[in-house]
């Protein structure tokens, strides 16, 4: 297994932890912070960000987000709902100092598209330049129906998080640590860093809330959207129209790809190249 440890770096988050990511140097006033999804940390993304970063496109983070990579803190768990934002903040002020005047663009895929999402409601949206959001979740109330389930090896214990919902509506978080999300992958099939079991805290903090309309009406800055068409974890088609009600986010769905290779293929690239250009360059 090769973890790629030499691309790491880190930062100082608000209560002491280093907190590492991934770092690509491409276009010095470009700068894009791109978030990985669910269970699997940014390893994945590496080829991504590195191909942006060699076509000068933008320099590119990659983090790991706190319960998540190598030698996390504690996999699949952080300390309160809202943790990963004020992580997420911190890299930003942290990359606003690096990087004095830069444009920069925060994304995300999958559930990393969600957490970026989330930011619309935080106070750095006046400062991000642009959104770029590949096979983007949201909230599990949203229109965007998983399909059959066929590709999505994962299980949600939906009485353990709606009680634990009620119990937070009391102002109870003791039971915050308890596992509501579990990946069923086979052992065989994984490579060992991945987050398989995730605290309700954690869970909660990678989707945005229930008034997803409200974040995407927020999403005033220049918007990227891009959906395989045969993504099997979400409903492609449900897409367009659903940010075409709340925002003017440019929303593409690309033939031939699924919820993995929309961050992998030439194609993919490509399309995210043409918008970064037309975009910030």
């Amino acid at each position: 297994m090769h973890t790629y440890l030499e691309d790491f770096q880190t930062y100082t988050a608000r209560d002491g932890a280093q907190l590492p990511y991934r770092f690509f140097a491409g276009h010095s006033d470009v700068v894009l912070i791109f978030l990985h999804g669910i269970t699997e940390p940014s390893l994945y993304l590496r080829e991504f960000g590195q191909w942006i970063a060699q076509q000068r496109l933008a320099t590119v983070y990659l983090p790991d987000l706190r319960g998540y990579g190598n030698q996390p803190l504690r996999r699949g768990d952080i300390d309160y709902i809202g943790q990963l934002d004020d992580d997420l903040e911190d890299l930003f002020r942290f990359v606003q100092t690096r990087h004095p005047g830069a444009k920069i663009i925060v994304g995300g895929h999958s559930a990393g598209g969600a957490t970026a999402i989330r930011q619309t409601m935080r106070p750095i949206h006046q400062e991000i330049f642009a959104y770029l959001l590949l096979a983007p979740a949201l909230s599990p109330n949203a229109p965007l129906d998983r399909k059959d389930g066929s590709g999505n090896e994962s299980k949600v214990s939906i009485p353990r998080y709606l009680s634990l919902m009620l119990l937070n509506a009391l102002g109870i978080r003791r039971f915050n640590h308890a596992v509501v999300y579990r990946r069923l992958t086979p052992v065989e099939k994984l490579h060992g860093t991945e987050s398989c079991q995730l605290s309700y805290r954690l869970a909660l903090s990678r989707m945005v809330g229930n008034d997803y309309g409200s974040y995407l009406a927020r999403l005033t800055q220049p918007t990227f959207v891009m959906i395989g068409a045969d993504d099997e974890v979400f409903d492609a088609d449900a897409y367009q129209p659903l940010y075409e009600k709340h925002c003017k986010a440019e929303v593409r769905v690309i033939a031939g790809h699924n919820h993995d290779s929309i961050v992998k293929t030439e194609e993919a690239l490509s399309r995210v190249g043409d918008w970064l250009r037309k975009t910030v360059l």
